[in-house]
């Protein structure tokens, strides 16, 4: 399967027309905007104008690789909440890029709708705000007629993940070119071992694992006097769910969308157990420490995918498949990727090492160039739905049917329009965040 194609076959549960039916009965098709075409800047007709959306670790990474990429590239504008977060990574890009950055501060845009005019002033945007906001911002890149690479996760929740569909067939009618944060995709390693998994390495495909289990991601920010209960919240987007989805989302799917590529299928339920055994009590935020969930593929394949943040246990990130001929393993971090059983292999390692954060800027830069078909956003979208519904099983203790699962009405908060709107969540006498408590968590 190539890496860089626009969608990968579904199984007939889960059927992209079917998705399509379903994006248009939540009333979010856009076919009706009209095609804009300031986007599809030629090689030769100056650089291509790029804008930033969400100024943190991830968003400063992904404006670095995009601007290393061999594409006259120029960044433009830039939209945060924050002013200091903004000049710090504009600041820091400067320094690396100095002839690549010129966003004066008519074009760096604060606030919550500040997006809009970054997208207005640009050819490419590169999205990279905390999730639960993608849906919104993808509409509008695409309403506009902007090429996006977007962070993952693309949504938080099914509504939001409908969104991003509907918006994805729009973007394909506008030829429009669409990146997604899946850089797994674009590792050497992963599409050789892929393709001869798909050719039949392992024989008939009876089960697959997956992995993330680790220590604390990053520590909390400590509250600010200034800031109110959102601002601390937005300021520690990894651990309010809210805002990131919870650790099955946020860092499980990784290893979910590995094994959906494998399979070419979406699973059809999931069910699995989930909690807080340590991130819990004053300042600890509010998700999950790990899940535990089984995932059933409409052929009968089971997944079961683990996750946990907790520090001093045995941390191990991988994905597994296991059939009738074999097994294969796949270390990310460790670049190995090994076939056992009848059909033995070890995958060499590429020279140079090909970086995949830079591969996947590379080949999105390199379509828009040459105008060639790629939309990376509908499997984007389900294979976030995937990691959603499993966190609905965690959450919930219930068995998550796929169908449900996207045509569920459920938010993980309502709309939020300024910084002076209340926080999503709010902490108890005690300084403790409420969590989901699976038995009475309702997930749909």
């Amino acid at each position: 399967m190539n890496q860089t194609s626009s969608t990968s076959p579904l199984n007939a549960a889960v059927s992209r027309r079917r998705f399509l039916q379903q994006a248009s009965v939540a009333g979010t098709v856009l076919a009706a905007l009209p095609v804009e075409r300031g986007a599809h800047a030629a090689a030769g007709a100056g650089p291509l104008k790029l804008a930033l959306v969400g100024g943190g670790g991830r968003g400063s990474g992904a404006a670095n690789q995009a601007l290393r990429t061999d594409v006259n590239l120029k960044l433009v504008a830039m939209a945060e909440l924050f002013p200091d977060k903004a000049n710090a990574t504009l600041s820091s890009l400067k320094t690396q890029h100095p002839d690549k950055v010129d966003v004066p501060q008519e074009r760096l845009f604060i606030g919550f709708e500040g997006y809009k005019q970054a997208i207005a002033a640009c050819d490419v945007v590169i999205l990279a705000t905390p999730c639960t906001f993608r849906p919104a911002m993808f509409e509008e890149a695409v309403r506009q007629g902007k090429h996006v690479f977007m962070e993952k996760p693309v949504a938080v929740d099914a509504p939001g993940v409908r969104r991003v569909l509907a918006a994805a067939e729009e973007a394909k009618r506008k030829n429009l070119k669409v990146g997604v944060g899946l850089q797994r995709r674009h590792k050497p390693g992963y599409i050789e071992t892929v393709k001869r998994v798909q050719d039949g390495a392992l024989g008939q495909i009876l089960y697959a694992r997956t992995f993330w289990n680790m220590g604390t991601a990053r520590a909390m920010l400590p509250r600010n006097p200034e800031w109110n209960e959102l601002e601390y919240q937005l300021h520690n987007q990894f651990y309010f769910a809210w805002q990131c989805g919870d650790i099955h989302l946020d860092m499980g799917l990784h290893n979910i969308d590995v094994i959906n590529w494998i399979k070419g299928m979406y699973p059809v339920r999931a069910m699995g157990v989930g909690g807080a055994e340590v991130r819990r009590g004053k300042e600890a935020g509010c998700l999950y420490d790990h899940f535990s969930i089984e995932y059933e593929y409409a052929d009968g394949t089971r997944l079961f995918a683990q996750n946990r943040q907790i520090p001093g246990c045995f941390n191990y990130v991988a994905e597994a498949a296991h059939g009738t001929l074999g097994s294969v393993e796949m270390l990310n971090d460790r670049n190995i990727f090994n076939i056992t059983g009848q059909n033995a292999w070890k995958y060499e390692l590429e020279k140079p090492l090909i970086n995949p954060y830079q591969k996947e800027h590379d080949d999105l830069f390199k379509a828009i160039v040459e105008d060639a078909p790629y939309n990376e956003a509908e499997r984007g979208a389900l294979s976030s739905m995937t990691a959603i519904m499993g966190r609905m099983a965690g959450y919930s203790g219930k068995k998550i049917e796929w169908d449900d699962a996207l045509h569920s009405e459920r938010l993980m908060h309502a709309p939020i329009h300024s910084l002076q709107d209340p926080a999503p969540i709010q902490p108890d006498e005690n300084g403790v965040y409420p969590l989901p408590v699976p038995g009475r968590y309702e997930a749909i």
